[in-house]
């Protein structure tokens, strides 16, 4: 969609007042279906809804941050899309470029709040206010479906403007693969796109529901298929490959449907393991299916509909660098659906195709990948230099590779290649970091210390950045920080230390807590604690890696 038309879209929204909505009335905001939690409550400022700059934005896929000391609101998405608001400025740079808004963000306290339906539109969003329940709704968009014929099948590019769910299923008699994107309003132009390849005899696209949004796509089949649903790491761009299952079959030929007069029943749920991983599970019919993904943690979800689970619940630990477990059930009994999960520890690329005549099913997860990914850990100082020194003697060089060892042993449990600039006690000079961490490939870069001041009660954590690139990596990590400690959130702010600055990827320096604290040097002397800050380390920068490209010639 292009600026222009976003801004019409902009300028329409925003001249309706909302007469409906009685004063004092509290408003709630859902972002795709769900509803935010908000750092404060949202009002309205002339007929229009005023938000925190937060979460609000983050469930829509994008950071914001509050810069107080240049007053300025940044908001940016993983698409490069950066947008720049000033308090009590009606305008708002676009990738630098300026355009007027109708009304300017502004401050209660120290908050900045800002023109809701204004921000999400630019950022590509649907919005409406419901003025008679104070609900302000938001949702991605689906702008485009083009499919392509590749070697092995067909790919489906579908271009969004925001995170969507993909929930899929197949019907039989006549064969077809049903794709809902959820939480996402349908703007495709086309209502029915001729493939006759790969498997596909055609694709048609509406708007199957409502309140939530959800977009459906029917791919109406020549011959059995197996498929993969990926996101884009850098935009909001979903890849469907459709692979057929043997030589082109006309669609007369086709099998007829299998018989569901017996009772289904899940008689096996197995994990495997060999070049990936892949969860087996048997019935003594064909069955029909949906999958469902899941976040926080990542998880899949395949629904046996029609199905009984005479085990009625089994757990698989696994715990390798895929897959965390793997539980089946009987997810309801009127109607019967057998439900099993595959949690993941991270996000990874899979398969679902049926054998057998559909009476297995297999869930194919590709092996733990670093996806070409180095992270460069960099515990500060080291050997002849302590750092900063706690009132009873704790040195910030102990600390900060207690730490930074803790996160390189998470990553890598998780698969991601990590480069340490020093792993044990020993002087590194400043200027030998970032090369070190160059010369090995890295891909992101985190320097890890711990914060000093004169004055002993200054608290909390806080993280740095120097460049654009690295501003939200900067929020991730400090978000997951402020979240896993409950110390004081000092933000992310722009510095120039060199460790940050001579680095042409993604580079924070993360300031964990103030040493010079006695209640945060106890805080750090503890081994619970350490842990707690390396998960949080961990954790930010797994954010960042599923949105980050990786660099090119990785």
């Amino acid at each position: 969609m292009g600026f222009v038309r976003v801004f019409i879209l902009v300028i329409v929204l925003l001249g309706t007042a909302f007469p409906g909505l009685a004063q004092g009335r509290t408003i709630s905001v859902v972002v795709n279906g769900q509803p935010v939690r908000l750092e404060a409550p949202p009002f309205l400022l002339s007929g229009q809804v005023m938000i925190p700059a937060g979460a609000a934005f983050e469930a829509f896929g994008a950071a914001a941050t509050w810069f107080a000391e240049k007053q300025a609101i940044v908001i940016s998405n993983r698409t490069g899309l950066t947008l720049t608001l000033r308090p009590n400025e009606p305008v708002v740079l676009v990738n630098g470029e300026q355009r007027a808004i109708p009304i300017a963000p502004v401050l209660r306290g120290d908050r900045p709040f800002v023109p809701a339906q204004v921000v999400f539109s630019l950022l590509g969003a649907w919005v409406k206010f419901e003025e008679r329940e104070g609900v302000l709704h938001v949702a991605s968009q689906v702008l485009g479906v083009s499919p392509e014929q590749i070697p092995e099948g067909l790919r489906l590019i579908v271009d969004a403007t925001g995170p969507v769910q993909v929930q899929t299923q197949r019907l039989s008699n006549p064969e077809r693969l049903v794709l809902d994107l959820v939480n996402a309003a349908n703007r495709v132009q086309e209502r029915e796109i001729n493939v006759q390849g790969g498997g596909v005899l055609r694709i048609r696209i509406s708007q199957f529901q409502v309140k939530p949004y959800i977009t459906r796509m029917v791919l109406d089949l020549a011959q059995p298929v197996t498929f993969q649903v990926t996101n884009a790491i850098d935009t909001f761009r979903i890849v469907v490959e459709v692979n057929p299952l043997g030589p082109a079959t006309p669609p007369s030929s086709l099998s007829p449907a299998p018989d569901f007069s017996a009772a289904l029943k899940v008689n096996e749920v197995r994990y495997e393991e060999g070049k990936g991983s892949r969860v087996v599970i048997s019935a003594n019919r064909a069955m029909p299916y949906t999958i469902s993904e899941f976040v926080f943690p990542h998880r899949i979800a395949v629904d046996i509909q029609g199905a009984i689970f005479p085990p009625v619940r089994q757990v698989i630990s696994v715990k390798n660098q895929v897959v965390t477990y793997v539980r089946a059930a009987q997810f309801m009994t009127n109607p019967e659906i057998t439900r099993i999960v595959v949690t993941l520890r991270r996000k990874v690329p899979y398969v679902v195709r049926s054998e057998a005549g559909g009476t297995r099913l297999i869930v194919e997860l590709e092996q733990a990948t670093t996806r070409s990914h180095v992270v460069a850990l960099d515990p500060g100082h080291g050997g002849k230099d302590p750092g900063a020194i706690g009132p009873t003697g704790l040195k910030e060089a102990e600390v900060v590779l207690d730490i930074a060892l803790r996160t390189r042993d998470l990553l890598t449990r998780d698969g991601v290649k990590v480069v340490m600039t020093r792993d044990r006690d020993v002087f590194v000079e400043v200027v030998d970091r970032p090369r070190i961490a160059r010369e090995q490939g890295a891909t992101i870069y985190i320097s890890i210390h711990a914060n000093a001041s004169v004055t002993a009660s200054v608290s909390g954590s806080e993280t740095y950045y120097n460049t654009p690139q690295s501003l939200a990596l900067a929020q991730m990590i400090q978000e997951e920080l402020t979240r896993a400690l409950g110390l004081p959130s000092r933000g992310i702010k722009t510095a120039n230390f060199y460790v940050i600055r001579d680095n042409t990827i993604p580079s924070v320096l993360v300031e964990v807590a103030f040493i010079s604290s006695p209640a945060e040097e106890k805080l750090l002397r503890s081994p619970e604690v350490r842990q707690k800050i390396a998960i949080a380390i961990y954790k930010g920068i797994l954010r960042f890696l599923e949105v980050y490209p990786v660099p090119a010639g990785h």
